[in-house]
Parts: C-alpha cells; sequence; structure tokens
C-alpha cells in the first residue's frame, strides 16, 4: 500500500488544476462568460451565508440610497460578476501583447508615467474591483515592465502556487504582504511599482479605525507607512467591466500625502484619504467590487489600539 504524502498528494492537486485550466484557456473566452448569469444567480439563491454577508454591506454603503429591493438586485448582479471574473482566469494564461486590447481599455496611463519619472517608487492604492487579476497582468504587458503585488498567500497551497506562476507570468513578482517589508524597500529604491489590495478587513495590530462608505473599518497601514517612510508616489489605479465584456483600467493623479511630521497622525489621515478614493470607485460600478468580504467585521478593540480611532462621522459607531 502507498501512502501518499502531503507534499506528493499537493503536487497530484496542483497538476490537475493546471491541466484544467489549460483545458478551459481553449474555450473562447466569451463562451465561457455565457455561463456567468446562470451559474451566479445560482450561486446567489443558494449561498445563503454569502447572501447575507453581500446584502449587509450594500445596506451599510447604499441604506440611505437604495431600497431593500435595489439592494438585492444589485446583490444578484455582483454574484454574477463574480462568478466572471472566475470564469475568465483561465483566459488570463493566453493573455498577451497582440490581444491586450480585446481585454482591456487603459486611461490615465500619463499618470502612471509621471509617477515613475519621480524616480522615488510608485505604490498603487487598488482594490478587489473589476477583475483585478488582469489589470495586473495587463499593466505589465502594456508598459513592459513589473506591476508587482502585495498580497495575502492562499491557505490552499496547490491553488496558491498556480496562482502565483499566473499572476508572476508577465514579470510581476508576488510579494507576501507580512515577510516583504525589506523587498518593498528594494524596489522603491529601484523605482519599481509595486500594487497594494487595500480593500479587506484588517487586524487591530495591523490597521487604524477609519471610515468607509460611512462606517468605521480597520484598514491596513502598510500603504501610508511605505509611502512615508520612502517618500514613494501613491496613485490610485481601478478597472471597472464594460459593457462589451473588456474592462477599462483608470489611473488617476498622484495623491497628494499629509506629512505633518506626526507619523501616527499622519499615517491615519492618509489611510482615511485612501478609504475614500476606494469608495468613490466603487461607487462608479457598485456590482463590480467584492461584497461578499466582510469588510466591516470589527472585534473587541484593545485599549491600547483606542487612539488609532480617527474621523467617526457624528452619531456612527463601531457596531
Amino acid at each position: 500500500m502507498i501512502v501518499m504524502t502531503i507534499k506528493s498528494k499537493d503536487n497530484l492537486i496542483y497538476r490537475l488544476i493546471k491541466a484544467v485550466l489549460n483545458m478551459l484557456a481553449r474555450i473562447p473566452r466569451q463562451e465561457l462568460l455565457r455561463l456567468a448569469q446562470p451559474l451566479g444567480r445560482l450561486w446567489y439563491g443558494m449561498d445563503r451565508y454569502h447572501r447575507r454577508i453581500a446584502i449587509d454591506n450594500m445596506s451599510i454603503a447604499f441604506g440611505r440610497e437604495l431600497t431593500p429591493a435595489q439592494i438585492r438586485s444589485l446583490a444578484r448582479d455582483n454574484f454574477v460578476q463574480l462568478v466572471r471574473v472566475v470564469l475568465e482566469f483561465p483566459s488570463l494564461l493566453r493573455l498577451s501583447k497582440e490581444n491586450i486590447d480585446t481585454y482591456v481599455e487603459f486611461r490615465g496611463l500619463e499618470h502612471l508615467e509621471a509617477a515613475l519619472r519621480r524616480g522615488t517608487g510608485v505604490l498603487v492604492l487598488t482594490a478587489h474591483l473589476g477583475n483585478w487579476e488582469l489589470m495586473a497582468l495587463a499593466t505589465a504587458l502594456k508598459f513592459e515592465m513589473p506591476f508587482n503585488g502585495l498580497v495575502r498567500p492562499l491557505d490552499f497551497l496547490p491553488m496558491d502556487r498556480v496562482l502565483t506562476e499566473i499572476r508572476s507570468r508577465t514579470g510581476n513578482r508576488v510579494l507576501d504582504k507580512d515577510k516583504s517589508a525589506a523587498e518593498v524597500s528594494a524596489l522603491m529604491r529601484e523605482n519599481q511599482v509595486v500594487g497594494i489590495l487595500l480593500d479587506q478587513n484588517s487586524s487591530w495590530y495591523e490597521g487604524v479605525y477609519v471610515p468607509f462608505f460611512g462606517k468605521t473599518a480597520c484598514t491596513n497601514k502598510g500603504l501610508a507607512m511605505f509611502a512615508m517612510r520612502y517618500k514613494a508616489t501613491v496613485i490610485p489605479a481601478f478597472n471597472v467591466r464594460l459593457k462589451d465584456g473588456r474592462y477599462r483600467a483608470i489611473f488617476s493623479a498622484p495623491l497628494d500625502l499629509v506629512r505633518s511630521g506626526d507619523v501616527g497622525n499622519d499615517i491615519i489621515e492618509n489611510t482615511a484619504r485612501f478609504n475614500k478614493v476606494i469608495e468613490d470607485h466603487i461607487r462608479m460600478a457598485p456590482d463590480n467590487w467584492l461584497w461578499v468580504h466582510r469588510r466591516w467585521r470589527i472585534k473587541e478593540i484593545p485599549e491600547r489600539a483606542q487612539k488609532k480611532i480617527r474621523g467617526l462621522p457624528p452619531g456612527v459607531s463601531l457596531n
């Protein structure tokens, strides 16, 4: 009897995932996307847990603007869009400089070019909006330079290995957000680009408490810390899905950061600004964001962390 080790089992699963993706990559992207509508609606109907998270989150963000029926409709559209992102994943294996225009159109690339001319490194503020994996790969192809990403590795190692290979196929480096401070420092000195997805809930010791859609959200302070420490330029970059199935990647002008000399307060104020930028872009395509993530999940805050809480609108509580 052959006993399969954990490593050999992971290798087998990794090879199976790659084989399936390579097979699906042969199917035209638009053909696969025909499944998004029925699969998204099926997911919405069957997954009560994530449906409730999405509706609760949208109620926080749009409860004063949309009716409950409109929020439910938006949530259904969101589930369909998230299925599209998954179905588009195999096609990333076929993305090239020759066919990039069939995947994405760019706006504001002059802002990225201007940021690079400053020579102090570029930190890209972005979020899980549109097809974020596509934007990183496409930008690297368009600029013929790496668009490195700071990410949290997946717990499922075979899939993380596959995802890392795809993310790096255009020369991008995939950086572990918990172990890459030295690498980010080196990349800034080399005037390279590092993208940071700043829209997910953070632990109290990694984040600061600032408003997001009018409710306090614990937000990772890493982007603000890196920007201030290395004098890097911060530019927003987001993508949204167009009616023709492509995505529009939008690069905006560099952000003016608060640099008062009070580092702790500056980190809080700049992170609050980052959240407002993310919020504004989500409003451009509200069905495109990752609403199934528990963004406002705040647990008990230690007393020593209370000083991180800033900018609460009147009447807004932590809970």
